[in-house]
């Protein structure tokens, strides 16, 4: 019985050590346009006009696990960061795995997984949820990979 304690009280400090990200990297929740620009001097641009995502600044390119990425910086209604959306420009077979493994190292164990034909995985934290996709599309012999770290809960709208 003492064990199994041990055991659990471990497991929550273990869980309770991972700090929800508030974001991506620099980009905070609830920063503005310019403050995002600011956080990434000489990579993220305005983008004019803005994308369908409702994007108003990207970076062109990053690279993530030996794959390169467009991340777009996706504002709410009143102009404040709510979402953070990483696409793989050219993605590989191997590369979801690889993404998965970083964000397991980072994060822990993902709160959820989906393999019904395409693949997903996601991390729940108070502000955050972080999810990672693989899109396949056999009869085009490609697929779509993005990483998106999202505002668990907007309470401004």
């Amino acid at each position: 019985m003492i064990r199994r304690t041990y055991i659990m009280v471990a497991l929550a400090l273990a869980c309770a050590a991972v700090e929800d990200p508030g974001g991506w990297t620099k980009a905070k929740w609830g920063m503005t346009d310019d403050q995002v620009l600011a956080a990434f001097p000489g990579q993220a641009a305005r983008l004019d006009p803005p994308e369908l995502n409702g994007a108003r600044v990207s970076i062109k390119s990053i690279e993530l696990s030996g794959a390169e990425f467009r991340v777009y910086f996706i504002p709410d209604a009143a102009g404040h960061l709510r979402a953070v959306i990483l696409n793989a420009v050219k993605p590989t077979g191997a590369l979801f795995q690889s993404l998965e493994n970083l964000l397991v190292a980072k994060y822990g164990r993902p709160w959820k997984t989906d393999e019904a034909g395409d693949s997903g995985v996601q991390w729940s934290f108070p502000t955050t949820v972080i999810t990672l996709t693989r899109v396949q599309v056999p009869n085009f012999g490609t697929q779509f990979l993005s990483l998106a770290y999202k505002l668990k809960v907007d309470e401004r709208i």
